[in-house]
């Protein structure tokens, strides 16, 4: 297989993978999406947490939430 269709290959088993994540995790992403509004919207907070790689996305999730991306808004409770 040349290197041309190797790369073309990695694009098409990576869009099959999203498509195969979207039937899969669509429902509970939108609950998980409800559950976090309705927490912050009763002046709860949500608490990331992680080890290793894990406590950046946590970091990182966490910092999303706090500052404010394109659009002005108040912080959110992490």
């Amino acid at each position: 297989m040349d290197l041309a269709s190797r790369i073309a290959r990695q694009f098409n088993d990576s869009a099959e993978a999203k498509r195969s994540a979207a039937e899969l995790m669509t429902t509970g992403i939108a609950d998980a999406v409800t559950l976090m509004t309705e927490c912050l919207l009763n002046n709860g907070k949500i608490m990331a947490c992680g080890n290793g790689g894990s406590a950046a996305d946590a970091q990182h999730f966490a910092a999303e939430l706090v500052n404010r991306f394109e659009m002005e808004r108040p912080p959110l409770a992490a």
